[in-house]
């Protein structure tokens, strides 16, 4: 039985696809004002310097064993 697509055409399909929801999920984020609020404070404290390494924060929770 031959398949309607070729292998590189459905690769190329899902390729698509895969874009199309990334691009749905950006669109649900910036309608969520309070979350583009929250992200813009986030950017803001990273350009401040306000933020530490992800490891540094495992070992102050004691996570090191869990992650």
């Amino acid at each position: 039985m031959s398949s309607l697509l070729t292998d590189e055409e459905r690769k190329l399909l899902i390729k698509a696809v895969n874009l199309m929801n990334e691009l749905l999920e950006t669109l649900e984020v910036m309608q969520d004002e309070e979350l583009i609020k929250d992200l813009r404070t986030a950017l803001r404290e990273v350009e401040e310097g306000k933020t530490r390494p992800f490891n540094e924060l495992i070992r102050e929770l004691s996570l090191e064993k869990e992650i």
